[in-house]
């Protein structure tokens, strides 16, 4: 059976302020990383569903829209990827 790992990232948009990303990025000034600017906070989501990630991008997208993501607040990014026929994490090693 054809397999597609999907994979949605989802930030705030950059007009949206991000308290969260905000209260991190202040932590870490706190703890010596004064280094770090502009951090921001956002969410993976990973799943496996049947079909090639042709066949599953129009179910992902929907996923994606419907459930996953805020269009007003936020910006989605869908990767997709064939998975072997394998169990999760068989054959996956590449040395």
């Amino acid at each position: 059976m054809t397999r597609t790992r999907a994979r949605v990232t989802v930030r705030l948009k950059a007009s949206i302020l991000d308290p969260q990303g905000r209260a991190v990025q202040a932590t870490l000034h706190r703890l010596g990383y004064e280094d770090v600017e502009e951090l921001r906070i956002g969410k993976v989501v990973e799943f496996i569903l049947a079909g090639t990630p042709e066949e599953a991008e129009p179910t992902v997208r929907r996923i994606a829209e419907e459930v996953l993501a805020n269009p007003v607040m936020e910006h989605m990014e869908i990767e997709l990827e064939p998975v072997d026929g394998g169990r999760e994490g068989e054959g996956s090693d590449p040395s």
